[in-house]
């Protein structure tokens, strides 16, 4: 017997990844007007930014029902003896909350099950259930997953840039990032999570230039535990930047991962960001 890791596929991890470390992945829905895709399953991250550039409304997102979670739940309590749960912001999602409600059906005193608030989105949510996983591996217990993860918490950063925040403008996800608005057409905007929602970090003049703020923002946060590279359309400007932060990559390399239709809905095309967990939280 064991502690199984669920996340939800906001966490953007490979799928190979996902399989390597047995993390079970519950996906969010994405609606393109009556069509509506299963995260990661239903539509590929290709065509649904294809999809995205060209459909004349934004997509919406929702959250898996409270029913899929505890279906989840059941089947790994058959087989584990506890679940740890990892999940995006409940600032910028309703999933944690789905789960909650999931755990709270199948294991109602919650000796069983552990569902987490991360206050993080896409990869550096990926990152904090990939050491969660790592936890579980090595034999520890319920509550020492639940340690490893919370450490994890402390140690993660996120930095990102996007194009435009029209994305994030139209699925209500700017948060603290607002008052990049006045200047939205001239700037690429790099933005952090704080306290589970988007906040503005700097706002270079190009995309180059972002680019080499963004590098530099990491290389002043090394060394790190695990550092991750994520994208949404630019693979060959994301490999360049993984070349580029190698001296400062911990043993493990940089994971590259491309983000999924949920979080690009909100992030658009020509989104890319870094994320990391240091080696201590200092």
């Amino acid at each position: 017997m064991s502690i199984a890791i669920v996340t939800d596929s906001t966490a953007d991890l490979p799928k190979d990844v996902a399989e390597q470390h047995g993390i079970t992945v519950v996906p969010l829905n994405v609606r393109f007007g009556m069509e509506e895709f299963k995260d990661g399953i239903g539509i590929d991250n290709d065509t649904f930014y294809r999809r995205l550039q060209e459909e004349s409304e934004l997509p919406t997102t929702s959250q898996p029902s409270v029913g899929e979670f505890a279906a989840v739940y059941e089947e790994l309590l058959s087989a584990h003896e506890g679940i740890v749960s990892i999940h995006i912001s409940g600032k910028l999602s309703q999933t944690v909350n789905s789960a909650v409600q999931g755990a709270r059906g199948v294991d109602g005193d919650g000796t069983k099950i552990r569902t987490i608030d991360t206050g993080q989105a896409t990869i550096p949510l990926g990152l904090i259930v990939i050491e969660a996983a790592k936890s579980a591996g090595s034999g520890a217990d319920l509550e020492e997953v639940v340690g490893a993860v919370e450490s994890a918490m402390d140690r993660s950063r996120f930095y990102g840039m996007v194009d435009t925040l029209e994305y994030l403008i139209k699925g209500g996800r700017i948060g603290r990032a607002k008052g990049f608005i006045g200047g939205l057409l001239k700037v690429t905007p790099i933005i952090t999570l704080e306290e589970g929602e988007s906040s503005p970090v700097a706002s270079p003049r190009t995309r180059r230039k972002a680019l080499v703020k963004l590098k530099e923002l990491v290389e002043e946060a090394a060394p790190f535990d695990q550092l991750a590279i994520h994208y949404s359309t630019e693979r060959a400007e994301v490999e360049k930047l993984a070349e580029e932060l190698a001296h400062v990559s911990p043993e493990g390399g940089v994971m590259i991962s491309q983000i999924g239709a949920v979080v690009g809905t909100y992030s658009g095309p020509g989104s890319l960001g870094v994320g990391f967990i240091r080696k201590s939280a200092d």
